[in-house]
């Protein structure tokens, strides 16, 4: 193979690598709207979502969907919640008294809709 038809790969390869890195990153930065987090936990008793911003916000709505893993391996809801706050922080919590030895699931999600009229959902999941 000759000189200029190996640095001609090379630097096509090199071309395309940073096209899609530039791709991936623009993808990845334009995710959220807002500078704003929403978390789960599941602890013995309860589970909770909290939920906050630092942008201007109009409200914030939280749900949280409790799951246990059942005797064949399938999830089954066994509790939900679900709160609403005008204010830049919104929980909501539950009791739910886990069993020793069985699996939980948390899907929660909070959508925030912004005082300059965007909003977006920003959803997670935990285990236990």
């Amino acid at each position: 193979m000759s000189k200029k038809r190996f640095l001609s790969i090379i630097l096509s390869v090199v071309m395309l690598l940073s096209l899609a890195c530039s791709a991936l990153a623009a993808e990845q930065s334009g995710r959220y709207i807002g500078d704003s987090t929403v978390n789960g936990s599941i602890y013995q008793t309860y589970y909770q979502v909290d939920a906050q911003t630092r942008t201007g916000i109009k409200s914030i709505s939280v749900s949280g969907t409790l799951y246990e893993k059942g005797t064949f391996g399938t999830w089954q809801r066994v509790s939900n919640c679900l709160n609403t706050s005008t204010t830049s922080t919104c929980m909501v919590s539950s009791s739910f008294n886990t069993k020793p030895g069985k699996s939980y699931r948390l899907e929660y999600s909070a959508t925030f809709s912004y005082s300059d009229g965007r909003s977006e959902t920003i959803t997670g999941s935990t285990s236990r």
